[in-house]
């Protein structure tokens, strides 16, 4: 059976690292959803285009499944809708199990990687972490598992994640 991994999760916590060890620890694709939101951004200057991004993803996702191939969706944190949304077409794809992925910080740990950053596609100051935060609650969704990213390394972040596969 081949796996939808979704790694969700606020600016900081080490999506992209981690998934790029599982890739090449495992040999699965990417897909990092930024990358396909920092064209939209160049035009509007703005992070928060989720509904657009939305309705983008369906037919890229469907796409990606008819591949046949075990795939690591990194996202942020969308909304319990999003989530169910994708869910379901990775389950009505024969063969697929989705297995979502929370990674998570303490504030402090976000507010130091983001500003370690100089890519302007992605939130790499203070006040653009805060203003996505408070725009954006935390919530668990169902079904998801939970990986602390605070004081590990991204190998033991990555290992941890396979171990829930």
């Amino acid at each position: 059976m081949k796996t939808f991994l979704y790694l969700r999760g606020q600016p900081g916590v080490g999506k992209i690292t981690v998934a790029r060890l599982l890739e090449r620890e495992l040999g699965w694709k990417v897909f990092w959803f930024h990358e396909l939101k920092n064209a939209v951004y160049d035009i509007v200057k703005e992070h928060r285009i989720p509904r657009l991004m939305d309705e983008l993803t369906a037919p890229i996702i469907k796409y990606l499944l008819d591949k046949q191939q075990d795939i690591i969706y990194i996202r942020p944190s969308p909304d319990q809708e999003t989530i169910d949304n994708i869910r379901r077409l990775v389950e009505e794809k024969e063969g697929y199990k989705f297995v979502l992925v929370q990674l998570t910080a303490a504030y402090d740990t976000l507010r130091e990687r983001v500003l370690k950053r100089d890519d302007p596609y992605r939130i790499h100051t203070i006040e653009d972490l805060d203003s996505y935060l408070s725009g954006r609650a935390n919530a668990q969704i169902d079904g998801e598992l939970i990986v602390s990213t605070d004081g590990l390394s991204p190998l033991e972040v990555a290992k941890q994640v396979v171990s829930k596969l």
